[in-house]
């Protein structure tokens, strides 16, 4: 016997319903496991999504750089190799660039220029600062005369192999600041740093070395006894700092500027950008901070100059935009329209010598 039209209806109309249903319930429970999945990922191996002391197929050792990519010497210029002390026993490895009185390719000139500027160079997430040397020549070229210091993180380079966290790229940072102004705590010597002017000293920072330096800014206005406390940036922080020793704490003069290129906000409105999906339960899984914002909001008074490029294939423009509005007291932007954080300091070195 054949079954009613309308029958036939409502049962289709009902199976489709219980498929639709289950399709539905299979997506979403789908959804919600890769989410968990990620998020899981995110809390466990964030510090690996951030930090590549390797990058490509290049070696982590900058001896096993590729050709000029290996030490200053290959520039024929005159430098230092620096081991830094840090807090918690390790030790980073760093290059001095310096210039000579008069002309640089004066080989028997051993005569270096003690006052001019220094220029500490944290760099981005990836590589050591081997591969910076291309970089830090045209800085060292163009911003003539200023010494550029190029400084690896521990884990990164020939630096001690320590854990690569943002706690101990800050102590990094800390280390580098009290290091300069030894030798109390450094176990340097008076003239460990004969060649450099301590009242002229600026930290510039690429992307994640952006986030090194407004840390290195924070850390030298809550150390100084010279300025005004500022808060710090966590409870940790104040607990820390309470028990630093009275050796960090002496008469020294305050940082000279900065100098911010291509940097973000925080990791937190990064996630926002980059993982949407899991921007809902950053509040659960985020352990790294890096809150330049907050930074930013406390150090104003710093002579700062900005360094952005539109076209950042990263980092949304729209951070540095933020950053710099933040710091209402800063003394410039270069404003590269067409710029990639690859090539923004090209372009914006004439406008970075001006303001140094």
């Amino acid at each position: 016997m054949t079954e009613p039209l309308e029958t036939l209806t409502t049962t289709a109309t009902s199976s489709l319903t219980t498929t639709l249903t289950s399709l539905l319930v299979k997506s979403t429970t789908l959804l919600t496991g890769l989410t968990t999945l990620l998020a899981c990922l995110l809390y466990n191996y964030q510090n690996s999504l951030l930090y590549f002391p390797t990058i490509g197929g290049l070696p982590r050792r900058t001896s096993d750089n590729p050709k000029n990519y290996r030490s200053p010497a290959e520039y024929g210029i005159p430098f230092e190799t620096h081991w830094i002390p840090c807090e918690d026993g390790v030790k980073i490895h760093s290059w001095l660039l310096l210039h000579r009185e008069g002309s640089d390719n004066d080989n028997d000139n051993e005569k270096f220029s003690k006052k001019i500027p220094t220029i500490l160079f944290f760099h981005g997430n990836a590589g050591n600062i081997g591969i910076r040397l291309p970089n830090a020549m045209q800085m060292y070229r163009h911003l003539r005369p200023a010494n550029i210091w190029l400084i690896d993180y521990r884990g990164y380079g020939d630096s001690d192999d320590a854990k690569v966290d943002e706690r101990g790229l800050k102590l990094d940072a800390e280390a580098v600041l009290r290091y300069i102004h030894g030798p109390r705590g450094t176990g340097g010597s008076k003239n460990h740093l004969p060649h450099v002017d301590r009242n002229r000293i600026f930290v510039f920072g690429r992307s994640l070395g952006g986030a090194v330096a407004f840390h290195m800014a924070h850390y030298d206005r809550v150390r100084s006894p010279k300025l005004n406390k500022i808060p710090s940036q966590s409870k940790h922080d104040d607990d820390r700092n309470n028990k630093l020793d009275s050796k960090h704490d002496y008469p020294r003069p305050p940082l000279a500027g900065m100098i911010v290129e291509n940097s973000f906000l925080s990791i937190s409105t990064m996630v926002d950008y980059l993982l949407p999906y899991v921007a809902p339960f950053k509040s659960l899984v985020l352990r790294i901070n890096w809150d330049s914002a907050k930074v930013a909001s406390q150090i104003n008074e710093i002579p700062a100059l900005f360094l952005a490029g539109k076209k950042d294939t990263l980092v949304p423009h729209e951070h540095m935009l933020g950053l710099f509005q933040i710091m209402k007291e800063s003394r410039g932007m270069s404003n590269n329209n067409n710029g990639s954080e690859d090539r923004s300091l090209d372009r914006g070195g004439r406008i970075l010598k001006m303001h140094v």
